[in-house]
């Protein structure tokens, strides 16, 4: 019998954060840390993550991803950029 990992296809996370919410949170405290006011930046980082889980809920993995793809134009790996509509085959 061959065991197979429950959670096999989730994101990766860090504590009980996926990776995106953990950035918004480090760099929240990473400010608040050098300006001096880390309790209120730890609180608004756990604020900004906690909504930003929030948008994030129901919607597909990837999401920020593809809205930054469409409405930045930002070239990601392996990918064309959005501007091109019609390709030459």
């Amino acid at each position: 019998m061959t065991h197979i990992a429950r959670y096999i296809d989730d994101p990766p996370q860090i504590f009980f954060w996926q990776v995106d919410e953990f950035i918004v949170f480090g760099s929240c405290f990473a400010l608040g840390t050098m300006a001096g006011s880390p309790t209120i930046m730890i609180a608004l980082g756990c604020t900004l993550a906690y909504f930003l889980s929030r948008i994030k809920a129901g919607r597909a993995d990837g999401f920020f991803q593809h809205i930054l793809y469409w409405s930045a134009g930002l070239p990601l790996k392996g990918c064309p950029p959005s501007y091109i509509r019609s390709y030459i085959e």
